[in-house]
């Protein structure tokens, strides 16, 4: 039953109501578990005791509004998701879901079925607190993932071109947002400003800086967040090392991965007010004050 209602708080607009006039809320990124053995400097059984402390963290934040779990929850396997999302559910705050590619690296008949898995009707959607819109954008709206074929076809398409222009970021684990999805984003932006609200936007992929992990057309994202001021923020995972950019007054936030290490954690707890977004770092994840420039 509490994983039901945390599924109905996942897919419908929501008004999440604090305690206080910042918006406080929990990050993490890559955790990518699998009962797998450890490849390299990822110790993916390790990632769930790395979850769990993260969570019961975030449950003893006061005022925590909300969680964001920006994909890659698993590292591969369909059955990967159940032991994780026992941990979830225990906790005692929203979780809002961004799918990664490593969400997708199951059985072919279970891609449409990653999404449910998540309590998501929708890949991408928004929510709106306090003077700020958050919009979650799926990336992997067309990639080698994908449970529609035309969109793989695209998707090989796209990245052999990316590949012959000796791009960065033309590899397979990557991906892109379709057209529709970005006509969607660009009407976002425009009720938000209209509306003078600041905009946070998550997203599995980086945006910038442009490298082997960014988008496939981040420079159509970006023409668009280049036509409004009202994002402030982009939080992504990814890139497991992190990364950051400064941008059209965007802050292009990286955080870095926690399947990483044999024990040392990676999670924040992100405050946003109306001058400054506050990232308090836990384990290899850095503390950062980052200035909001301009008014909305």
């Amino acid at each position: 039953m509490i994983l039901f209602m945390l599924f109905l708080l996942l897919t419908s607009p929501q008004t999440i109501h604090a305690q206080d006039g910042n918006i406080t809320f929990g990050a993490f990124a890559d955790c990518q578990y699998c009962d797998c053995e450890t490849h390299g400097t990822r110790y993916y059984r390790n990632a769930y005791e790395k979850l769990k402390s993260a969570i019961n963290h975030f449950n003893e934040v006061k005022n925590m509004d909300f969680i964001v779990n920006l994909g890659d929850l698993i590292d591969n396997g369909f059955e990967s998701f159940a032991p994780v999302m026992s941990l979830l559910e225990k906790s005692e705050n929203p979780i809002f879901h961004i799918l990664g590619n490593h969400d997708f690296s199951v059985e072919p008949q279970y891609l449409s079925e990653v999404p449910k898995q998540l309590g998501l009707d929708k890949t991408y959607y928004s929510f709106s607190e306090k003077g700020w819109k958050f919009i979650i954008l799926d990336g992997n709206d067309i990639s080698f993932s994908s449970a529609d074929e035309g969109k793989v076809k695209l998707a090989e398409t796209m990245s052999a071109q990316l590949k012959s222009e000796g791009k960065p970021n033309h590899h397979n684990w990557n991906g892109a947002i379709s057209e529709e999805q970005l006509q969607w984003f660009d009407n976002q932006l425009r009720q938000s400003e209209n509306q003078n609200r600041k905009v946070a936007v998550f997203c599995h992929f980086p945006l910038l800086p442009y490298e082997s992990h960014t988008l496939w057309n981040q420079a159509e994202i970006i023409s668009v967040i280049e036509n409004y001021n009202c994002v402030k923020l982009w939080l992504n995972g990814h890139n497991h090392a992190g990364n950051y950019a400064f941008h059209h007054g965007v802050h292009f936030v990286n955080l870095k991965g926690m399947v990483e290490t044999e024990s040392e954690n990676a999670f924040s707890v992100i405050t946003l007010s109306d001058d400054f977004i506050e990232i308090t770092g836990f384990g290899r994840e850095k503390s950062q004050k980052l200035s909001i420039s301009g008014k909305n």
